[in-house]
């Protein structure tokens, strides 16, 4: 398998588990305040933070830092895909570009940060 995407791979695996944090919350929204369901849905949430920060401290030691904030962005695409096929909620044209506009400004700013360490 490719260097890039065994680097890859276990860097969307976290931020597929930060994403699954989004769905908790959610459900947690659909219940009454401090009942049995929402605090089980919050702390469902809460757990999946936990775990995702343990293994994004991982991805950060292990990965160059602008590899991983680059990916990381794509925590958006996950979450308006979650919120389509699990909430039946529309992905609008204005979605779209929005997601865009953030994964290109992403890029832009790690592609300058690289350039500008290269510069004597």
């Amino acid at each position: 398998m490719n260097k890039k995407v065994k680097d890859i791979l276990p860097i969307q695996a976290t931020v597929v588990l930060y994403s699954v944090s989004g769905i908790f919350s959610k459900l947690a929204s659909r219940h009454a305040f401090l009942s049995f369901d929402f605090l089980l849905m919050y702390a469902c949430e809460i757990l999946a933070l936990g775990v995702y920060a343990f293994f994004w401290q991982q991805i950060i030691r292990r990965h160059d830092l602008s590899l991983a904030y680059l990916n990381r962005s794509a925590s958006i695409i996950w979450s308006m895909l979650w919120a389509a096929l699990l909430f039946g909620e529309k992905i609008t044209l204005q979605n779209a570009v929005g997601v865009l506009v953030i994964m290109l400004g992403v890029m832009v700013v790690n592609t300058e940060e690289k350039g500008e360490e290269k510069a004597p």
